[in-house]
Protein backbone atom coordinates (compact mmCIF):
# COMPACT_ATOMS: atom_id res chain seq x y z
CA UNK A 1 0.00 0.00 0.00
CA UNK A 2 1.65 3.04 -1.31
CA UNK A 3 1.34 6.48 0.57
CA UNK A 4 1.23 9.48 -1.36
CA UNK A 5 2.08 11.74 1.64
CA UNK A 6 5.60 9.22 2.98
CA UNK A 7 8.50 11.60 3.74
CA UNK A 8 10.86 8.94 4.94
CA UNK A 9 12.77 6.92 2.98
CA UNK A 10 13.12 2.96 2.67
CA UNK A 11 16.29 1.24 4.07
CA UNK A 12 16.98 0.45 0.06
CA UNK A 13 17.05 3.60 -1.21
CA UNK A 14 19.68 4.69 1.44
CA UNK A 15 22.12 1.89 0.78
CA UNK A 16 21.60 2.55 -2.79
CA UNK A 17 22.56 6.19 -1.97
CA UNK A 18 25.50 4.99 0.53
CA UNK A 19 27.09 3.08 -2.39
CA UNK A 20 27.19 5.58 -5.14
CA UNK A 21 28.81 7.67 -2.89
CA UNK A 22 31.22 5.11 -1.52
CA UNK A 23 31.96 4.76 -5.21
CA UNK A 24 32.49 8.17 -5.66
CA UNK A 25 35.02 8.36 -3.36
CA UNK A 26 37.17 5.00 -3.99
CA UNK A 27 37.31 7.22 -7.63
CA UNK A 28 37.92 10.69 -5.86
CA UNK A 29 40.67 9.94 -2.76
CA UNK A 30 43.28 7.96 -5.21
CA UNK A 31 43.37 11.47 -7.14
CA UNK A 32 43.99 13.19 -3.75
CA UNK A 33 47.85 13.01 -2.82
CA UNK A 34 48.29 14.05 -6.48
CA UNK A 35 46.90 17.01 -6.07
CA UNK A 36 48.52 17.90 -2.59
CA UNK A 37 51.76 17.13 -3.77
CA UNK A 38 51.72 19.61 -6.69
CA UNK A 39 49.72 22.43 -4.33
CA UNK A 40 53.02 21.58 -1.86
CA UNK A 41 55.33 21.85 -4.86
CA UNK A 42 53.44 25.17 -5.71
CA UNK A 43 53.32 26.70 -2.89
CA UNK A 44 57.12 25.74 -1.97
CA UNK A 45 58.46 27.25 -5.44
CA UNK A 46 56.10 30.71 -4.57
CA UNK A 47 57.72 30.61 -1.05
CA UNK A 48 61.40 30.62 -2.18
CA UNK A 49 60.70 33.20 -5.22
CA UNK A 50 59.59 35.32 -2.82
CA UNK A 51 63.00 35.22 -0.61
CA UNK A 52 64.74 35.58 -3.68
CA UNK A 53 63.09 38.24 -4.30
CA UNK A 54 63.55 39.92 -0.78
CA UNK A 55 67.42 38.47 -0.75
CA UNK A 56 67.51 40.41 -3.46
CA UNK A 57 66.80 43.63 -2.39
CA UNK A 58 68.99 43.14 1.24
CA UNK A 59 72.08 42.12 -0.70
CA UNK A 60 71.41 45.44 -2.71
CA UNK A 61 71.42 47.87 0.48
CA UNK A 62 73.74 45.73 2.46
CA UNK A 63 76.64 44.48 0.05
CA UNK A 64 78.53 47.67 0.80
CA UNK A 65 78.53 47.05 5.04
CA UNK A 66 81.38 44.91 6.48
CA UNK A 67 79.93 42.53 8.98
CA UNK A 68 82.68 40.90 10.27
CA UNK A 69 84.41 42.42 13.14
CA UNK A 70 83.61 43.19 17.08
CA UNK A 71 80.11 45.43 17.07
CA UNK A 72 78.57 43.00 14.51
CA UNK A 73 76.36 40.41 14.81
CA UNK A 74 76.83 38.64 12.01
CA UNK A 75 79.65 37.90 10.17
CA UNK A 76 80.67 37.63 6.38
CA UNK A 77 80.54 33.99 6.51
CA UNK A 78 76.69 34.04 7.84
CA UNK A 79 75.40 36.95 5.45
CA UNK A 80 72.68 35.09 4.06
CA UNK A 81 70.37 33.49 6.86
CA UNK A 82 66.92 33.73 7.18
CA UNK A 83 67.13 35.78 10.66
CA UNK A 84 68.36 38.52 8.32
CA UNK A 85 65.12 39.21 5.93
CA UNK A 86 63.73 40.21 9.65
CA UNK A 87 66.82 41.56 11.76
CA UNK A 88 69.95 43.93 11.25
CA UNK A 89 72.65 41.31 10.69
CA UNK A 90 74.79 44.20 12.13
CA UNK A 91 73.01 44.78 15.71
CA UNK A 92 70.52 42.03 15.68
CA UNK A 93 67.26 44.29 15.70
CA UNK A 94 64.74 45.64 13.39
CA UNK A 95 66.16 48.74 13.85
CA UNK A 96 67.01 50.13 10.14
CA UNK A 97 70.16 51.36 9.47
CA UNK A 98 69.74 52.35 5.67
CA UNK A 99 71.22 55.56 4.72
CA UNK A 100 68.89 57.21 1.35
CA UNK A 101 72.64 59.33 0.77
CA UNK A 102 74.81 56.08 0.15
CA UNK A 103 71.97 53.80 -0.60
CA UNK A 104 73.51 51.19 1.44
CA UNK A 105 72.64 49.31 4.99
CA UNK A 106 69.78 47.26 6.43
CA UNK A 107 66.14 48.43 5.28
CA UNK A 108 64.23 45.57 6.06
CA UNK A 109 62.12 43.53 7.52
CA UNK A 110 62.33 41.93 3.77
CA UNK A 111 59.63 40.06 4.46
CA UNK A 112 57.16 40.18 6.83
CA UNK A 113 56.76 37.42 8.78
CA UNK A 114 57.77 33.92 9.64
CA UNK A 115 55.57 31.22 8.99
CA UNK A 116 57.35 28.95 10.89
CA UNK A 117 56.92 28.77 14.92
CA UNK A 118 59.58 31.50 16.50
CA UNK A 119 59.56 30.51 19.58
CA UNK A 120 60.45 26.74 19.14
CA UNK A 121 62.82 27.45 16.16
CA UNK A 122 65.19 30.23 18.27
CA UNK A 123 64.07 32.55 15.49
CA UNK A 124 62.26 33.64 12.40
CA UNK A 125 61.59 30.49 10.14
CA UNK A 126 59.79 29.95 6.81
CA UNK A 127 58.01 26.79 5.89
CA UNK A 128 58.35 25.42 2.56
CA UNK A 129 54.57 23.18 1.10
CA UNK A 130 55.19 20.49 3.60
CA UNK A 131 56.12 22.20 6.24
CA UNK A 132 59.56 21.93 6.55
CA UNK A 133 62.56 24.66 6.98
CA UNK A 134 63.58 26.79 4.10
CA UNK A 135 67.66 26.76 4.18
CA UNK A 136 69.59 29.21 2.30
CA UNK A 137 73.51 27.65 1.43
CA UNK A 138 75.84 30.25 1.38
CA UNK A 139 78.79 28.27 -1.10
CA UNK A 140 81.84 30.79 -1.12
CA UNK A 141 81.75 33.75 1.34
CA UNK A 142 85.21 34.84 -0.01
CA UNK A 143 84.17 34.19 -3.76
CA UNK A 144 82.98 36.76 -6.03
CA UNK A 145 80.49 36.30 -7.53
CA UNK A 146 78.88 35.43 -4.52
CA UNK A 147 77.12 31.63 -4.94
CA UNK A 148 73.87 31.55 -2.79
CA UNK A 149 70.87 28.57 -3.29
CA UNK A 150 67.80 29.07 -1.06
CA UNK A 151 66.72 25.38 -0.89
CA UNK A 152 63.97 22.77 0.37
CA UNK A 153 64.46 19.48 1.21
CA UNK A 154 61.29 18.45 -1.21
CA UNK A 155 58.49 16.21 -0.52
CA UNK A 156 60.99 13.92 1.67
CA UNK A 157 62.11 17.33 3.69
CA UNK A 158 65.26 16.07 3.52
CA UNK A 159 68.08 18.77 1.82
CA UNK A 160 70.12 16.70 -0.49
CA UNK A 161 72.14 19.21 -1.96
CA UNK A 162 75.66 19.13 -0.09
CA UNK A 163 76.17 23.06 0.90
CA UNK A 164 79.79 23.23 -0.39
CA UNK A 165 79.50 22.09 -3.74
CA UNK A 166 79.07 24.90 -6.21
CA UNK A 167 75.85 25.35 -8.06
CA UNK A 168 77.53 25.33 -11.21
CA UNK A 169 78.54 21.59 -10.20
CA UNK A 170 75.31 20.28 -9.35
CA UNK A 171 73.84 16.88 -10.82
CA UNK A 172 70.78 15.64 -10.29
CA UNK A 173 71.85 13.14 -7.92
CA UNK A 174 73.82 15.36 -6.09
CA UNK A 175 69.76 17.92 -6.07
CA UNK A 176 67.65 14.84 -5.60
CA UNK A 177 63.85 15.85 -5.06
CA UNK A 178 65.25 19.07 -3.52
CA UNK A 179 63.59 22.03 -4.73
CA UNK A 180 66.36 25.46 -5.08
CA UNK A 181 66.76 28.70 -6.92
CA UNK A 182 70.47 30.25 -7.18
CA UNK A 183 71.82 33.32 -6.51
CA UNK A 184 75.11 34.85 -8.12
CA UNK A 185 76.01 37.52 -6.06
CA UNK A 186 78.12 40.76 -7.91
Amino acid sequence: MDHPNRTAHTLTELVVVLAILVGLACIAIPLFPSYTSTAADTTTRASIATIRDAMLLYWSHTKNIALDGVTTSSTEALRFQIRWMFYNPVNNTQTSSYSATTQSGWNGPYIPSSTGDVVANGGPILLDGWNKAITVQYVNPTGSPKDVRIVSGGPNGVVNIPAATATSSLTTNSVGDDIYVSLSLR
